[in-house]
């Protein structure tokens, strides 16, 4: 019996990491209000607030959706140069499995919790 708990758990935690398929789901980007734009996929959220000084991304959503991040920024008709921060919220995949890319990307500096920053700095993302 424990074992087959243990395979269920397992299971479960599997498709957890996997995630919805909206999590990667491309979502048309759009104007929250003044300088504040929402550039997430269909099924995590990702907020950019641009300034001339330069603009900060909130959370980078699952490794696939670092791209439709990117994507929309780019559709909004702001560049990913000018992100000078990436701001994780916390260390979940499905909200900082895309950093990596984004940073690389935009050159950005990362900030994140104490957690945050074991997760990213290891590869290896809190469980949901």
């Amino acid at each position: 019996m424990k074992a087959l708990a243990a395979m269920i758990l397992a299971a479960l935690s599997a498709s957890a990491m996997a995630g919805a398929p909206e999590w990667s789901a491309p979502h048309q980007p759009f104007q929250i209000y003044g300088n504040t734009y929402y550039v997430g996929t269909e099924g995590i959220s990702a907020v950019l607030i641009t300034s001339p000084k330069g603009h900060v991304l909130i959370d980078g959503a699952t490794g696939e959706g670092g791209k439709v991040i990117a994507d929309n920024v780019k559709t909004l008709g702001f560049k990913m140069k000018d992100v000078k921060v990436i701001l994780n919220s916390h260390a979940h995949y499905d909200h900082s499995g895309g950093i990596s890319h984004l940073q690389k990307l935009s050159g950005a500096k990362v900030l994140t919790g104490a957690e945050g920053a074991k997760a990213l700095s290891s590869g290896t993302t809190a469980p949901e």
